[in-house]
């Protein structure tokens, strides 16, 4: 058995580049618990084995437990249980088999065998005082015996945190898959009348506002650990970038310049960011870091260059322009240099590089009002649409797995943050705040 211990303790909204242009315009007439814990001595199981020949592995879910006459206790295993449960099915590597006894001394192998289930997941939940501990163990259902266990506790008003966190582990163990239930996305909301910064879970729960500048905030981007926030404002009269902490706290300007300051996208090592800056001429694109400081000037080129979105090697950053008339999909070399055009005809914005660097997905208009989720290789092959027709899907992000994707889109009326498989099955929509909520943006 491996043991282990979890401790917890306006229409500029639609697009980077209509807001790049919008707001150049604009200026020319008038002269924008977050870290995961650390598991590196567990070990992935290596069950994949129970899932050849194309079949998921299949992972019962036990009832989970609590001491005798314990109502409380009793309460929260199955709120636990169920924010768990929820988190499997999202993985989409499992089929998740539920209907067997608890796992309590001595599992039932035979009762769970019966309902095709090659491991389960047990659960032990124990209220003390303001603190709740959770025990999940695996079970082989064939011997009986238990392949892992895993222990966590944290406050009882973030439980649902808490079973994020072990669901992550149980995902880990069971496929050698990093979870994403412990993550968040940022997103922009409207519902106070105004643009403002909101965090919420990966599923939409617990949505927070972070900003309230009773202005247009734009475009937040996660940094690459998570613990920091870039995005545009509006709040000073000027389209700026400015950081701020994960919590939303610590405010401080990124870039304040005359004209634009849009756009900021981080460099994989989060140290550098790309962004695009008129400074009184065309709309380019430059390399800066943290504090502000310019180090380059990336790009030279008639016309606007915006959206950056560097490759998760830090080489190339994939951007959009429309040198050539329509906004178009290129990707050039961190220097600026080696320009290569991957989208011919099409109007396109938004790219974002997938984690593996395998792919990068964008929007692209394919009617009036009417744009879809696109993926194409870096070196512009394999070009396909992953989104269903019929509604406005914009602003695509990757999970932090690579397998998922979030967006923005109108399938239900009125903007909302959905999520999808890489491929574009499985789409459902998970803010369900009052008002219009616009790009995302998923963290770690």
């Amino acid at each position: 058995m491996v043991n282990g211990k979890l401790q917890m303790g306006g229409k500029l909204h639609k697009s980077s580049f209509q807001l790049v242009t919008a707001l150049y315009f604009l200026t020319i007439a008038i002269g924008l618990l977050p870290c995961r814990p650390s598991f590196a001595s567990d070990v992935y199981l290596g069950l994949q084995a129970y899932g050849a020949g194309g079949k998921q592995l299949g992972v019962g879910l036990a009832p989970f437990t609590s001491p005798p006459g314990d109502s409380e206790s009793a309460n929260l295993a199955q709120s636990i249980r169920s924010v768990m449960r929820e988190d499997l099915l999202f993985e989409h590597l499992f089929n998740v088999v539920e209907g067997g006894p608890a796992a309590t001394d001595k599992l039932d192998s035979l009762a769970w065998n019966g309902l095709a289930a090659q491991v389960v997941i047990g659960g032990i939940v124990k209220v003390q005082g303001s603190q709740v501990d959770l025990q999940c163990q695996i079970y082989d259902v064939s011997t009986g015996k238990v392949l892992f266990g895993k222990e966590g506790s944290g406050p009882k008003s973030n439980a649902r945190r808490l079973a994020h966190l072990m669901s992550d582990q149980m995902t880990f163990q069971l496929s050698g898959q990093p979870g994403i239930a412990h993550t968040r996305i940022v997103f922009v909301n409207n519902s106070t009348k105004h643009k403002e910064v909101y965090v919420m879970d990966y599923d939409g729960a617990n949505p927070r506002q972070l900003t309230y500048h009773h202005s247009i905030d734009l475009l937040p981007k996660y940094s690459p650990d998570g613990k920091t926030i870039a995005f545009n404002s509006y709040r000073a009269g000027n389209p700026d970038a400015y950081l701020m902490d994960a919590n939303g706290g610590d405010l401080r300007e990124l870039s304040t310049r005359q004209g634009l300051n849009t756009a900021p996208g981080w460099s994989p090592d989060g140290q550098t960011l790309a962004l695009t800056l008129s400074r009184g001429g065309d709309p380019e694109l430059y390399l800066m870091d943290r504090s502000g400081r310019i180090i380059r000037r990336l790009t030279h080129t008639p016309g606007v260059d915006t959206s950056p979105s560097f490759s998760p090697n830090g080489q190339q950053i994939a951007f959009i322009s429309d040198r050539s008339g329509n906004p178009e999909l290129y990707v050039m070399d961190v220097t600026g240099g080696n320009v290569q055009r991957l989208t011919y005809g099409e109007w396109v914005d938004a790219p974002a590089w997938s984690p593996k660097g395998d792919w990068i997905v964008y929007e692209r208009q394919r009617a009036q009002a009417q744009f879809d989720i696109y993926v194409i290789e870096p070196s512009g092959r394999n070009n396909h649409v992953v989104s269903e027709a019929g509604s406005r899907n914009e602003n695509p992000t990757w999970s932090p797995d690579g397998r998922f994707l979030t967006i923005s889109s109108d399938r239900d009326g009125r903007n909302k943050i959905c999520v999808m498989l890489a491929d574009g099955t499985s789409p459902h929509c998970v803010s369900e705040l009052p008002g219009e909520s616009f790009t995302p943006s998923w963290g770690p």
